[in-house]
């Protein structure tokens, strides 16, 4: 009896060890599928500005954006209250 609850315990292990990978690789699929958007969003953006001849947004304000939308998103570095 103890032995095959032992079994039933590593199997249902195996089964979170897979489940989580599962879940862990979609995450990381999103991930690089909104980085791919992202990217070619702003190559269409310069291009666009080059079209209308304006000049595009350097990349030193598009990682100012990036940070204050990024702090946006994540809490505060003290917490919340």
């Amino acid at each position: 009896m103890k032995r095959s609850l032992a079994h039933f315990a590593l199997f249902l292990l195996a089964v979170l060890e897979m489940l989580l990978g599962l879940i862990a690789g979609v995450a990381a699929l999103v991930s690089l599928i909104t980085e791919m958007v992202a990217r070619a969003t702003a190559a269409g953006g310069d291009s666009f500005a080059r079209r209308v001849r304006i000049s595009p947004l350097s990349p030193r304000l598009r990682t100012e954006m990036a940070t204050v939308l990024s702090g946006l998103a994540g809490p505060a570095a003290g917490g919340t209250r």
